[in-house]
């Protein structure tokens, strides 16, 4: 299958013996003949077109592609009226890494490595997601030691809060109220402790495995993770404080959206 980024429309065309695509689907042993798809077309013209069309003091902006992070980049297609965006169609098909095929030559359990840095603040979401996908291909759910979903779904817990965490403090950062960063990643950094002291690292940390996890939690991991637990719940009430009622924050998503 050969695919073009900025195509929407999907045509089936027979291969072509005489006219080799170096970069295109390759044919492998007893599929001679097999229907190639090819990607046409776009939804750029359409929208742009379909603005047009309307004689409307409408302005459709590209935004994009471009790399706001390290995991991909991003494509908005925006409709401007004025300076109010009163659309925005996200394009996603620019967020991979080649991770799909990279996990084709790998085993089921070098997998997680790849999986756990879709979304590097919620890696274990990913590996658990996967590894569940795993357990059900092989059909092996029931083989998996009640401990093992426990120990997952703490750490997936776990990961849920840090990320929230991070969001909470970069939009805080964004709004020019360094004090929200500084106490978001404070927070953070407590639940990274943990994920240090239970899988041995801080992020990507491959550590749902299919079958279960990588390791039991080390001794003392538990009391650990009550303590953080309540200077979290400090830690989170001090954000609220911040943000609740800034009028920043406020101006800038109350009636938005």
């Amino acid at each position: 299958t050969t695919h073009d980024q900025d195509s929407t429309v999907f045509e089936s065309a027979p291969p072509e013996a005489d006219d080799t695509d170096a970069y295109g689907a390759s044919v492998h042993e007893g599929v001679e003949g097999a229907t190639v798809y090819n990607v046409s077309g776009g939804d750029w013209n359409d929208l742009v077109d379909e603005a047009t069309a309307l004689h409307e003091e409408r302005i459709v902006v590209n935004m994009g592609p471009q790399h706001p992070s390290t995991h991909g980049v991003l494509r908005l297609i925006l409709e401007l009226d004025g300076e109010t965006v009163t659309e925005a169609r996200a394009g996603i098909g620019y967020l991979h890494t080649g991770i799909e095929k990279n996990m084709e030559f790998r085993t089921w359990v070098q997998g997680v490595t790849f999986c756990t840095r879709m979304d590097y603040l919620t890696p274990m979401m990913n590996e658990a997601a996967y590894c569940l996908a795993v357990e059900r291909l092989l059909g092996i759910e029931d083989q998996i030691p009640e401990r093992a979903s426990i120990i997952r779904v703490l750490m997936m817990e776990l990961t849920r809060i840090n990320s929230h965490l991070v969001c909470l403090g970069t939009g805080g950062m964004e709004l020019g109220a360094t004090t929200v960063m500084t106490v978001g990643f404070r927070e953070r950094e407590r639940i990274l402790r943990i994920f240090e002291a239970v899988t041995g690292l801080r992020m990507n940390n491959a550590y749902i495995r299919p079958g279960g996890v990588s390791q039991d939690v080390p001794h003392g991991a538990v009391d650990m993770v009550r303590e953080v637990v309540t200077e979290l719940r400090r830690g989170i009430h001090e954000l609220e404080l911040l943000l609740n009622e800034n009028p920043l924050l406020k101006g800038r998503t109350v009636g938005i959206g």
